[in-house]
């Protein structure tokens, strides 16, 4: 499995908005990073990436962003399937979700354990860890 697979859908779960419940801007957000992801768009996805990211892997934000040029020259063509199977706000502020992605035509999969977190009305992912 790729690592993108897995972070594509971290990123999935970073959201803005203001009348929408926390919740619901987690939700809105999947569809346009997903988007971004399929377009093979590194600077959009990065758009929902806390300056402060890091993961199990070592990356830090730009370095995130050096595997996505990678990736996304390597691979011309990306169709992700995403499936969000828990997502939990434990405190305000704090969202933490599982999240699992395929990719096709790869046949890539991987579980997450993301965590993101709220500053104002923008969310933003901050780690994301290969679930166990």
């Amino acid at each position: 499995m790729n690592f993108l697979t897995g972070f594509v859908a971290v990123i999935l779960l970073a959201s803005c908005g203001q009348r929408s419940t926390d919740e619901e801007q987690v939700r809105e957000l999947i569809a346009a990073v997903e988007t971004a992801a399929e377009a093979r768009d590194a600077s959009d996805v990065l758009e929902h990436v806390d300056a402060n990211y890091s993961d199990g892997n070592g990356f830090d934000r730009a370095q995130l962003q050096n595997f996505l040029r990678a990736y996304f020259l390597a691979n011309p063509k990306i169709e992700l399937l995403v499936r969000i199977e828990s997502l939990e706000f434990p405190v305000d502020g704090l969202g933490q979700a599982r999240v699992a992605v395929n990719a096709l035509p790869s046949g890539d999969s991987v579980t997450l354990d993301v965590e993101f977190h709220r500053t104002g009305d923008t969310w933003s992912a901050v780690r994301a860890d290969r679930s166990r």
